[in-house]
């Protein structure tokens, strides 16, 4: 096996498995990289991230419980926050082995993150966040922000009863679409995610192992898919319509998650999915807080600017 290869486990947590990817430093106190993926992808979005991280970097992936190669939870209600939470935090203190990790989360992934680091900051030495809205800002956006509301209801199609039917009819066509349609259209240079990279001939299909083919393997197991759904569906508050009325919007209650380690904040300010308003006030709730702008990258920041996002997680690092 040549050096830094990236390997595949299994381990069981909680009773179910979860599935990881893990690329081993170059010695026992190399640093330790724990990355969470997003909706609707899966551990091998951080491959381009990965490969553009210090060959010194010790870093682990996992799917997240239920997503891809990982085990469908038993109940719905296990995808709750804090059951999540839990679950990911005892995955970390058992992968870890003892040592502290930089927690690396975006989207999904950083809504277990923030918690997790706030009321386990013990397992970590800091925090790096990639387009993944904080608790407490994104709910008081979405009291306050009808760009917020407006940009958060596609989740209004993932929380319906016959989501699976209607996403399995229009094959996919929503989550392709939040990803990126060329993303399904033809293999993407490795560490080249961005636009520009894209490729221009539409007849040129992807191979079967391109990320976007897995990613399609896996939408189409229906428990996959249904696990991936509940993340929305047992999410503790659902957004309000674009035009809710005051009262509706009066009922939200917006936690108070305080993070004190360190933490870097990486936004693609093209994002279609936050307004980049549920920022403002962020260092309310996360103090030793920095915030690093890339103005052409979008949510996908993480695939589009692996270079740019491993230089600042490495820059934050040391």
């Amino acid at each position: 096996m040549p050096l830094n290869a990236v390997t595949s486990h299994t381990i069981s947590i909680q009773r179910h498995s979860i599935y990881y990817l893990e690329r081993k430093g170059q010695s026992s106190d190399s640093p330790l990289l724990i990355l969470f993926h997003g909706f609707p992808e899966n551990a091998h979005a951080w491959e381009a991230l990965i490969d553009a991280l210090p060959a010194n970097y010790h870093v682990i992936a996992p799917d997240l419980p239920g997503y891809h190669q990982s085990e469908p939870l038993k109940d719905s209600s296990d995808y709750q926050v804090p059951s999540l939470v839990s679950r990911m935090g005892e995955f970390v203190q058992t992968v870890s082995q003892g040592r502290k990790a930089i927690l690396v989360g975006h989207d999904w992934g950083g809504a277990i993150a923030w918690p997790l680091a706030a009321f386990q900051p013990n397992l970590f030495t800091k925090l790096v966040i990639l387009n993944a809205a904080h608790p407490s800002t994104f709910t008081q956006a979405l009291k306050t922000s009808r760009a917020q509301r407006k940009k958060s209801e596609y989740i209004k199609s993932l929380v319906a009863d016959d989501a699976e039917a209607v996403l399995k009819q229009t094959d996919f066509a929503l989550l392709k679409g939040m990803l990126g349609s060329a993303l399904f259209d033809g293999d993407m240079p490795k560490n080249a995610m961005s636009k520009s990279a894209m490729p221009k001939n539409k007849d040129h299909k992807a191979s079967p192992d391109s990320y976007g083919q897995r990613l399609l393997r896996s939408w189409r197991n229906t428990p996959t898919l249904s696990a991936m759904l509940n993340y929305y569906r047992e999410m503790p508050q659902m957004a309000p319509d674009e035009h809710a009325p005051e009262t509706e919007l009066s009922r939200l209650r917006v936690p108070v998650l305080r993070v004190t380690l360190p933490t870097l904040v990486l936004w693609g300010r093209l994002d279609d999915a936050f307004d980049e308003g549920i920022l403002n006030g962020l260092t309310v709730y996360v103090p030793d807080l920095r915030i690093v702008y890339h103005d052409t990258a979008t949510h996908w920041v993480h695939r589009e600017q692996a270079n740019w996002a491993a230089k600042e997680i490495t820059d934050f690092a040391t």
